[in-house]
């Protein structure tokens, strides 16, 4: 009986060894970080150049609403150096910036430092979301009350 015992905890031990390193080559797959928003009001003359984020950002500070002149979210860290894609409807064109931190935007001379993606245009922007800039500012430079769709993390 023990010789049958020692056998079964042998075969437990030895099965167990060969299973783990299975299991732990498993490599989970992280979810991507997926933003719906909408924005109604383009900001004044970015179809002619960069949005004007500060405004967006006095909203932010104070705790005013998104999707007046602007959108802001958070980045998920787990989406730092991967692909991101900033998908819009209702053939608008918005641009995405993504900030180190709001700043004051009290003070018209300075701003925090920051990564724009501005292409002209309808339609939205893709890229890589770049480390250090856990803030993301969407803005519409053409079209009214459009949608977005952010993705990033893919």
């Amino acid at each position: 009986m023990k010789k049958l015992i020692a056998l079964l905890v042998a075969v437990l031990v030895v099965g167990g060894m060969l299973i783990a390193p299975a299991a732990a080559g498993k490599k989970k797959k992280s979810k991507p970080q997926i933003v719906e928003g909408s924005i109604a009001v383009p900001q004044p003359g970015a179809a002619v150049g960069p949005c004007i984020y500060r405004t967006q950002r006095t909203l932010t500070i104070g705790g005013g609403p998104n999707g007046i002149v602007g959108y802001t979210f958070e980045v998920d860290p787990k989406t730092v150096g991967k692909p991101f894609k900033l998908e819009v409807a209702d053939g608008a064109g918005m641009d995405i910036s993504f900030y180190a931190d709001l700043g004051d935007p009290t003070d018209p001379t300075t701003a925090p430092a920051n990564m724009g993606f501005e292409t002209a245009g309808p339609g939205g922007e893709k890229g890589t979301v770049p480390p250090g800039f856990p803030i993301v500012f969407v803005c519409m430079n053409e079209g009214t009350n459009a949608g977005f769709t952010y993705t990033a993390g893919t």
